[in-house]
């Protein structure tokens, strides 16, 4: 019988299992990091996208807010000036939401509103006040709506305005 050196890597008389890996277990291991990795990418770039849609709602929201004040500041000072009368009205220019460092425009926004009276049930009251809604759409140019998916949310704000204390 031989004995096996310490040192040699192959002893004779003797067997040996060979511990490792083997080639099929290395590629389902790689696949499935691959599969891993692609769900990955795949849940970044949606959450990219989600990051858009919630600064531009949060900027349209900003937008609409702006255009509903001034026109409860209007009201305050003339109940009636020509943009509170009943009916839809809308902004001459689009509203252009500016990167405060770069100044590049980040956002735009057609502003639309729709005045309307204040409905009473009780015979004879006339309310002094208008019910406003005002719509901030977003716009991909000057003239074309932004329809892209996660970019093309539309912001409807509603107030009740009114002269009378409350």
């Amino acid at each position: 019988m031989s004995r096996c050196r310490w040192k040699k890597p192959v002893c004779r008389n003797q067997t040996h299992e060979i511990s490792g890996f083997s080639l099929v277990e290395v590629l389902i291991a790689v696949l499935i990091l691959a599969f891993g990795l692609l769900a990955a990418a795949q849940l970044l770039t949606m959450a990219l996208g989600l990051d858009a849609l919630a600064r531009s709602k949060s900027t349209a929201t900003l937008a609409a807010q702006n255009e509903l004040d001034r026109l409860a500041d209007l009201f305050r000072r003339n109940p009636m000036a020509e943009e509170l009368t009943i009916g839809t009205h809308h902004a001459e220019e689009l509203t252009k939401i500016r990167n405060p460092i770069t100044q590049n425009v980040m956002n735009m926004y057609k502003i639309t509103w729709l005045v309307s009276g204040i409905p009473d049930p009780r015979p004879g009251i006339n309310p002094q006040g208008r019910i406003i809604s005002v719509r901030a759409t977003p716009m991909l140019t000057e003239s074309a709506e932004n329809t892209r998916s996660f970019k093309n949310k539309a912001i409807i704000l509603n107030a009740v305005i009114t002269t009378e204390p409350q």
